[in-house]
């Protein structure tokens, strides 16, 4: 009679060992951390006790940021832009109503805005001359700001600090105005727009980093004032010695402890995007009482870990073993498990060890159809060393071993073979040419189809680097085929490299050869090395101006990089230079200025549109083409460098409007023409634009035709029919449901109605 399973026992042993092994290190760390660290939680505790400060000076960053995004919707919006109060007082009353959509933010009180064009300032609630603002808004005697030096500063924005009563269209509370001029990414600035900002405002931004002793002051470093104060226990004495520290300290950010009567303060700064510097104290007897708290916790939490943690493992065990007993159940019934000595039957672990090695039986198949499929997988590798992205896969050298694929030369070359009928070529009759030219001792061959310029790619690794012997059993080779298809055979041959990884400088050398053997209508077999000893006695290659550029790169200067690109192009035109060296030359400017912006920035704008693949196209004929291609890799480049990254994307906006207010009215807009014009992925260019802009392309685009239907519909007798198709409908119904849908009405009922 067999003898009961012991499952349960084993269950259980293992699980309390499990317990075990993970309670007795973490008992004995507890109490190293608990006697002997106790600086280590000091100073967690205090950085815990800052982090709302910190987060409350970014999110004032943030809430800054964010009007300077408000700034450029309103720049978008057409009512602004084009609104003259002195031609027509009535648009007043449309500034208020369009600066009452941008008062969403509780960061700000009021907006104002100040049109060059008019010299009038409109706000919510009023509207004046700039003489008015000046004379009567302003308070000479509390400030001295000035909005007309600004306007003439050469700074894009500002901010500037108002007393209480200063200004007498902002609540009794001390105030602080953000200035930005707009258009912000434009040199033809048209007016000034003002953001309010009152110190409530600013007292719920860093609301989370007030409490109970907790003190936050907002310093102008230059005057050494104290401009805001807040805390929900103002202390006045602490304010005052503070102010006078701040005063005698020629670096205030060295100040670390404050003493008063009531006790000792630690002090903390933190700088921020506006010109201020944000101060914080603390009772020094804080972070004690926190770390004694934090103590009293831990130990508290240890005895109740061990004391409820013991009653629900016992409670756990019992639960958790219950699916075990339905998985070895299941087993059981699925599978004739053997019996273990003297008739028992097998405990869990073995069991379910019995099961896993039936499914390691049953995918056996498996893995026998994913070696079959090695081919794959080794093509797509040699197509990364090629491509030059082998060093960016990790552990690409075990998985080409897995693959079969192996490099065990010294050296590797690149060999390309193309001809008009390519395809009728087998890779079985190139591989008998092969093995019949290429010697199988100290050498490799790897064949290699590559579809994307239709050739045949082949991998020659040697033991020696011996250019006359593969440019021998190219020629062999050459010969062969054309003998047994009679075709236009051309081959082109890399240098050797002593690293596989470096195996994609002789691939494009390769290419190269191609292309000069296309563009002088060779077809013999040439190396890479023949072109440039053959041309050295009449080509004059610019190795210093390149390295101008580069030198002009690593120091920003925008200048010089204009400069050293306009005298290659002259250089190109001057030494009259065949179309290969020409497109070498360009190849070899978008390489040095992208190697040193990812050098320097880790990032390059050239990446992002595709030169080398337009350098080396066939639509590439002539020299005006390289011209145009130079000019628009330095205006990328300068771009790029004359502005910040924020900056850089604003002008791009831009872009993207500008074309859409260009062509919104052509029925064959779409969003993939937008994205080819300005060479940008479409779901990249759809998230940019979304955003930045808060709409998407379609209602954009959507909202500019019925604005233009609208137009056309009061000011003109065209019809319904005509009217779809001048704002880009070729469907009527789809415009009319369009229109009903935007306004409400149908466009024949608009019209009636305001007509």
């Amino acid at each position: 009679m067999p003898k009961k399973r012991t499952g349960a026992k084993v269950f259980k042993n293992f699980i309390l060992s499990y317990i075990i092994i993970l309670m007795l290190p973490m008992f004995i760390m507890s109490f190293i951390v608990l006697f002997h660290f106790v600086n280590v939680l000091k100073e967690e505790v205090e950085t815990n006790l800052r982090t709302p400060f910190i987060k409350s000076v970014d999110n004032f960053d943030t809430q800054v940021t964010q009007l300077t995004r408000i700034s450029l919707q309103i720049e978008l919006n057409d009512i602004l832009r084009t609104v003259n109060v002195n031609k027509r007082p009535y648009d007043a009353i449309k500034v208020k109503n369009e600066l009452l959509k941008y008062n969403t933010n509780s960061f700000v009180d009021d907006i104002f805005i100040y049109n060059y064009n008019d010299d009038f300032i409109s706000s919510f609630n009023f509207l004046c001359s700039l003489e008015v603002f000046n004379d009567f808004i302003l308070d000479r005697e509390l400030t001295d700001f000035d909005l007309i030096a600004f306007k003439e500063s050469n700074k894009q924005s500002d901010m500037y600090f108002f007393p209480k009563d200063s200004i007498f269209l902002a609540n009794r509370q001390n105030h602080l105005m953000f200035l930005n001029k707009i258009p912000i990414n434009n040199t033809n600035k048209y007016g000034i727009i003002m953001y309010m900002i009152s110190e409530d405002a600013l007292r719920n931004v860093l609301a989370p980093a007030l409490s109970e002793n907790n003190h936050i002051f907002i310093v102008d470093p230059e005057t050494r004032e104290i401009l805001f104060s807040f805390s929900e226990t103002p202390d006045s004495e602490l304010q005052q010695v503070f102010g006078e520290k701040v005063k005698e300290i020629p670096a205030i950010v060295e100040i670390k402890e404050i003493k008063t009567g009531h006790g000792k303060y630690s002090a903390y700064f933190q700088e921020s995007a506006a010109p201020y510097l944000f101060a914080q104290l603390m009772p020094n007897d804080l972070l004690s009482s926190r770390i004694n708290q934090i103590r009293v916790i831990y130990l508290i939490s240890m005895a109740a870990i061990f004391v409820i943690g013991g009653f629900l493992i016992a409670i756990l065990m019992r639960i958790n073993y219950s699916p075990i007993k339905k998985l070895n159940k299941l087993i059981e019934e699925n599978f004739q498990t053997p019996r273990n000595t003297a008739g028992d039957k097998l405990n869990e672990l073995e069991l379910l060890e019995y099961a896993l090695l039936q499914y390691n039986r049953e995918n056996t198949h498996l893995k026998e159809f994913a070696a079959s499929n090695k081919n794959v997988i080794k093509n797509y590798l040699i197509d990364c060393f090629l491509a030059g992205q082998a060093k960016e896969i990790d552990n690409i050298i075990e998985t080409c071993r897995s693959a079969d694929l192996e490099f065990n030369m010294d050296y590797y070359c690149v060999i390309i073979i193309m001809s008009s009928n390519i395809n009728d070529i087998t890779d079985s009759q190139v591989s008998g040419i092969l093995s019949s030219v290429i010697p199988s001792a100290n050498s490799q061959v790897i064949l290699h189809r590559n579809m994307r310029f239709n050739s045949i790619v082949i991998i020659y690794g040697s033991s020696t680097n011996d250019e006359s012997h593969s440019q021998q059993m190219a020629r062999e080779i050459q010969k062969r085929l054309n003998e047994e298809y009679n075709s236009d055979i051309r081959i082109g041959i890399g240098n050797f490299y002593d690293s596989i990884f470096n195996i994609s400088s002789s691939y494009e050398e390769a290419l190269r050869v191609l292309e000069y053997n296309s563009i002088l209508s060779k077809s013999g077999i040439i190396s890479f090395n023949e072109i440039m000893q053959k041309s050295d006695h009449r080509v004059d290659y610019p190795f210093a101006l390149l390295e101008k550029l580069e030198e002009s790169v690593r120091s920003s200067d925008i200048i010089g990089i204009r400069d050293n690109i306009n005298r290659l192009v002259e250089h190109m035109k001057n030494e009259n230079l065949s179309l290969f060296w020409i497109k070498n030359i360009c190849y070899d400017t978008v390489n040095t200025i992208s190697k040193e912006l990812l050098r320097k920035f880790r990032h390059s704008p050239l990446l992002n549109k595709p030169y080398i693949e337009r350098i080396y196209s066939s639509n590439i004929n002539t020299f005006e083409d390289i011209i145009e291609i130079m000019k628009e890799i330095s205006e990328d480049v300068t771009n790029y460098l004359s502005v910040d990254k924020e900056s850089y994307e604003l002008k791009l906006l831009q872009q993207i409007i500008k074309y859409i207010r260009e062509n919104f009215q052509d029925p064959d807009f779409s969003l993939q023409s937008l994205a080819d014009s300005l060479q940008m992925s479409t779901p990249y260019l759809s998230q940019y634009f979304k955003k930045n802009t808060e709409y998407t392309i379609s209602e954009y685009v959507t909202r500019l035709r019925m604005e233009k239907a609208k137009e056309l519909l009061l000011n003109t007798d065209m019809g319904v029919n005509e009217i779809a198709y001048e704002v880009g409908y070729y469907s009527v119904p789809s415009f009319i449901r369009k229109f009903r849908e935007k306004e409400k009405v149908t466009p024949g009922q608009f019209k009636k109605k305001h007509s």
